[in-house]
């Protein structure tokens, strides 16, 4: 079984992956890995900057969804059950894997982030520390339009979604119960 856990920036896909993992007794990896790693093998990277509009969120996810489809395919190769989390890709592009894969995802948004929330929980990524004034206040504000975004699309194509805005903690564990759940 791999583990989809996709959704806007900022919204637990980390925390929420590294407490399936420690469940499960299984390995998990972040697309920013994965997309860091391409960025390695490609000079060019059409997304060196923000941009939370739908038209780019989409045009990024397909761009990724080849590379996410290998990495699926090998890592099924390797294990049994894996999780992988990130904003790189989205419901319409989870669509098109279960065709090949035994996968079960959820998508998490965000949709009253504050800066206040955002500089009192830094998450895990160390990419949005230190970040200038300016763009802490554009990621605030795309955030829960992105999150509305990824919310349309699950509800499309029929994935659960989960607003991690009030209480994060009782989210959470929603979020592990709807995604670790057995298939009956």
């Amino acid at each position: 079984m791999i583990y989809l856990i996709g959704g806007a920036p900022r919204v637990g896909k980390t925390v929420l992956a590294q407490q399936v993992s420690v469940l499960l007794k299984i390995g998990w990896i972040s697309t920013d890995v994965l997309h860091e790693l391409l960025k390695v093998c490609h000079a060019e990277d059409p997304n060196g900057k923000w941009n939370a509009d739908k038209a780019a969120i989409s045009a990024t996810a397909e761009r990724f969804f080849p590379y996410l489809e290998r990495f699926i395919w090998g890592i099924q190769s390797l294990a049994d059950a894996y999780v992988i989390e990130g904003v790189n890709f989205l419901p319409a592009q989870v669509a098109r894997l279960p065709a090949q894969f035994q996968i079960r995802p959820i998508f998490l948004g965000c949709s009253k982030m504050t800066l206040d929330r955002f500089e009192r929980f830094p998450g895990r990524s160390k990419g949005y520390t230190g970040l200038p004034d300016e763009l802490r206040r554009q990621i605030v504000q795309d955030v829960p339009l992105w999150s509305e975004f990824i919310q349309e699309e699950a509800g499309r194509f029929g994935y659960p979604y989960i607003d991690m805005s009030d209480d994060f903690h009782c989210r959470l564990n929603e979020a592990e119960v709807v995604l670790t759940a057995r298939a009956d």
